[in-house]
């Protein structure tokens, strides 16, 4: 099975749904094998699409069958994807596979699951018609209860955003139960307001070293609602993966580094500034900018007994001092 879709959020609510039906009550520490290829560099990204084949094509030992995941087959280039296309030509009955896809896979791929019997699924949401049955669809799901108006500002509020919808529904239900019909006034706190603030600003400021600015723009993302602490850290963490995929390489023009990473932009500016940000922290400041990140992970999975807005501010100041008190070196 493959499931696209512009929205990551939407991705994984959907792949969950889906591993959750193809193990069937099955042990998933044995009967699952789960492989991303949205990795920092192209070996990497190789390196996943060649383990998730090798697993789909071996059978279990401790289970009739094998569900297999593999995640963001688009973050790789068309060769990249060879071994999975030679695999789906001669697939294995015993394994359930399932590939993931931001947007519109190769060709090759989708040409490749039609000729093996698969399936394709989109998580998209079309126009606001759609995307109205659609939150309908999921609050009904929930369990939850929404009076008219309530429904309406949701939606309204939300509009295109429906990544968001999925942590709210969550938040509704912790908050107040499934038993209760809520309101306009009780539901709309939880929404936060419209508009969204880049990463880019968010890393340009830290990288700047500018912890006030950094702090300005995090109060931004997380008062508008719009991001969860886990989700900023998670785009802080691919931020500075990046950086440490190059840290160390064998690259000395932008487009070297971008090519490592595997990026395409119109530019070389990203690999301009991704070069500058390594010479300013050097080795020891981007490893130490991962550990600072892992750091906050752990914190809100509840290491660390304090409010997760307290936890992301003190590491957007760390990362954002970390590059001050390092001048860029030449």
């Amino acid at each position: 099975m493959l499931l696209t879709g512009d929205d990551e959020s939407l991705l994984v609510e959907e792949l969950g749904t889906r591993i959750h039906e193809a193990l069937g009550g099955a042990d998933r520490s044995l009967a699952l094998d789960d492989f991303d290829a949205d990795r920092p560099t192209v070996g990497e990204r190789d390196s996943a699409i060649r383990s998730a084949v090798d697993a789909a094509a071996t059978r279990s030992l401790f289970s009739d069958f094998r569900v297999v995941v593999l995640r963001r087959i688009d973050a790789a280039v068309v060769d990249s994807l060879e071994p999975l296309v030679d695999y789906l030509a001669n697939p294995l009955d015993s394994t359930r596979l399932i590939l993931t896809s931001k947007g519109k896979p190769p060709k090759s791929i989708n040409d490749a699951i039609k000729r093996a019997g698969g399936t394709s699924m989109s998580t998209a949401i079309g126009n606001s018609a759609e995307r109205e049955v659609w939150y309908r669809a999921q609050i009904q799901a929930a369990g939850l209860h929404l009076d008219p108006a309530a429904i309406s500002a949701l939606t309204e509020r939300l509009g295109e955003d429906v990544g968001r919808f999925p942590g709210i529904l969550d938040t509704l239900i912790s908050a107040y139960g499934t038993s209760k019909k809520l309101t306009r006034d009780e539901v709309l706190p939880f929404v936060g307001e419209a508009g969204a603030v880049p990463l880019y600003e968010l890393a340009n400021a830290i990288d700047a070293g500018d912890a006030s600015g950094a702090l300005a723009v995090l109060h931004r993302m997380l008062g508008a609602g719009e991001m969860h602490p886990l989700q900023v850290v998670k785009l802080l963490h691919n931020h500075f993966a990046r950086l440490l995929g190059l840290e160390g390489a064998d690259v000395s023009t932008p487009r070297e580094a971008l090519d490592l990473l595997g990026m395409k932009p119109k530019s070389d500016f990203p690999g301009r500034k991704m070069l500058q940000q390594i010479a300013r922290l050097g080795p020891e400041g981007v490893h130490r900018a991962i550990q600072l990140v892992a750091d906050a992970d752990l914190q809100l999975r509840g290491t660390r007994d304090w409010p997760e807005g307290l936890v992301v501010e003190v590491l957007v100041a760390r990362l954002a001092r970390l590059s001050a008190r390092r001048p860029v070196r030449r």
